[in-house]
């Protein structure tokens, strides 16, 4: 009986011959994908196309992704908490029951496919969780199952910019021990009609692939050269020894216990490529107190625990043996948060806890015990570039009278960019401020200073370059990356660049640095300013003096200032308002 004519009632014909591509998001699908397509393999007739995030191009049929994503919204519940589209939640499971009610339209979406007569079949990542299902729509279906180690997933979730992975970092490695699971489960039912792949392995094993789709699958392939479809430049892979891969092995070690099921289990194997080894004691402790640290990295926290986990691996990368690190727990209250810091304690690291009191009050915890003659202050979501602190501490050592040391910072997140930052000005900075905290500078600076101004919840870095300036200290710029900046919604410079808390920010700021903002007006401002003050009593003429740099400073500020209508930080604003509707 042909195809097109239903054998059982209301039920169509099931299609067969189909390869189906699936893996957790990120970690190459798109690329095994484009191999197949480029050796014959139909794919789809209205594929998504290319964008920033994957410029190769998806190869995922729009008609198939839009069923997938229209069947988890019915079998997951409305108000899920996690990431609907891709089928996982944090409290529900996928209702498997309910699969029935959409076989019927996967077996006419398959079955239009294979009417064309060529090898067909699909690639979507969302697959990973209807592995079984489409068993039951589709004859001698075959599947490429492609997985990817973690902390790389991890990272490019981060760079891709979308707001819920922002907001929710630790989904990443949640959604990727999900999604792996159903790999591994299936591929140990069914590993006669699948391929496992580590996707890290494929530029060494290209010709293993062929091999295997023809020999292991049945596939009959087109005679494409391999290597031309491959780009290595958009799949980047860390050695085995990266300390990310002991930092991740130390607060999920259930992903890294999975990961090496995978490479016991697959094909072509990431096996070799790292090691699960018991995580060893950080070389960043607290050093012996007889010991010289030259370098104190201090890095306060607050809820930021997953993300920590990047800024410490890049630390490690750069750390040496006269430096140390010190975290400080600035009250966090994050359940995930707290159990990485616990076992970051246990692997030696030296944290502080506190009362939660802000960014500027938790620097100064960490540097009132730092031991360093010069100090390096990192965000719990940046992460450290190699190069940058022995470039940055050899400068200080050749010049005494040198006091910061900064560089360029690369964005990444809801923006991706590298920011070239000018050479230190006062009456640049008096315009707002331009040089992130991640700098290295002297001890002497921050004692100078009182600390960092516990009273600025936000361009607490602007105050403190300000009062350094003003004191006398120099400057140096790097031609050099000196940091990543992780550009999301939430984050504390995001939401004091926004209405009250901009505006009694910029007031703190005028009102302690008062002198410099009006000596700086201009001439026929500030001598009106000055004989005011000439006609008022003394005690009112500070007052005078503020009053008129606020006529000439808060405008001014309003169209360049930080947040400002015409400022620099204005394509960050308008990505991560693009994040938000993403």
């Amino acid at each position: 009986m042909p195809e097109r004519v239903q054998h059982e009632v209301g039920r169509p014909a099931r299609a067969s011959g189909a390869v189906v591509v699936a893996g957790m998001h990120r970690s190459g699908t798109s690329l095994v994908a484009g191999l197949l397509a480029a050796l014959g393999v139909d794919l789809g007739r209205r594929l998504i196309p290319a964008d920033r995030r994957n410029p190769r191009g998806y190869f995922e049929d729009a008609e198939i992704v839009e069923f997938h994503g229209r069947l988890f919204r019915a079998l997951l519940p409305a108000a899920a908490r996690g990431h609907v589209d891709w089928g996982w939640s944090e409290e529900a499971e996928l209702d498997r029951e309910g699969l029935a009610a959409f076989a019927r339209e996967a077996r006419e979406l398959a079955g239009e496919r294979a009417r064309t007569g060529r090898p067909w079949g699909f690639k979507d990542p969302r697959a990973s969780l209807l592995l079984d299902f489409w068993v039951g729509c589709i004859d001698q279906a075959r599947f490429v199952l492609v997985y990817r180690q973690p902390w790389q997933v991890a990272d490019s979730m981060q760079r891709i910019g979308r707001r819920v992975f922002l907001e929710h970092p630790s989904y990443a490695y949640r959604i990727w021990e999900h999604y792996n699971r159903c790999l591994a489960d299936f591929y140990e039912r069914h590993s006669a009609r699948c391929l496992l792949l580590d996707a890290g392995r494929l530029p060494q094993e290209l010709e293993r692939l062929r091999l295997l789709l023809t020999v292991k699958l049945g596939l009959e392939l087109g005679p494409a050269e391999l290597g031309a479809s491959y780009d290595p430049e958009l799949f980047h892979s860390e050695g085995g020894d990266d300390p990310r891969a002991d930092l991740v092995a130390t607060a999920y070690p259930e992903c890294t216990r999975l990961l090496e099921r995978l490479d016991g289990l697959a094909d072509i194997s990431g096996g070799g490529t790292w090691r699960r080894r018991p995580p060893p004691r950080t070389l960043l402790g607290r050093p012996d107190p007889g010991r010289p640290v030259a370098i104190s990295i201090v890095i306060p926290v607050h809820d930021d625990g997953v993300l920590l986990l990047d800024a410490l691996a890049s630390v490690e990368r750069c750390g040496s043996r006269d430096c140390e690190l010190i975290l400080v727990d600035d009250g966090s209250r994050d359940p995930e948060t707290l159990r990485i810091l616990a076992a970051l304690r246990g692997r030696g690291h030296f944290v502080v806890e506190r009362e939660n009191g802000g960014l500027s009050a938790a620097r100064n915890t960490a540097i009132a015990c730092a031991r360093g003659r010069y100090v390096l202050p990192l965000d719990a979501d940046n992460r450290l570039r190699p190069g940058f602190v022995e470039a940055a501490m050899a400068a200080l050592a050749s010049d005494p009278g040198l006091g910061v040391v900064y560089g360029d910072r690369q964005l990444f997140g809801a923006l991706q960019e590298r920011v070239a930052v000018p050479e230190f000005e006062l009456c640049k900075m008096l315009a707002g401020n331009y040089i992130d905290a991640c700098a290295l500078y002297r001890r002497e600076l921050w004692e100078q200073a009182g600390g960092y101004d516990t009273a600025m919840t936000g361009l607490e870095d602007w105050e403190f370059w300000l009062g350094a300036g003003r004191r006398g200290w120099r400057f140096r710029h790097l031609d050099l990356v000196a940091f990543d900046y992780r550009v999301r919604p939430d984050s504390l410079l995001a939401t004091s660049l926004v209405g009250r808390a901009r505006r009694r920010l910029m007031g703190h700021v005028l009102h302690k640095h008062v002198d410099a903002f009006h000596e700086r007006l201009p001439a026929p401002l500030r001598a009106l300013s000055s004989a005011a003050c000439l006609l008022v009593p003394q005690r009112w003429q500070a007052g005078v003096r503020q009053a008129a740099a606020g006529l000439f400073w808060h405008p001014l500020w309003a169209l360049v200032g930080p947040g400002g209508l015409l400022a620099s930080d204005r394509r960050t604003r308008r990505a991560l308002r693009e994040s938000a509707e993403s």
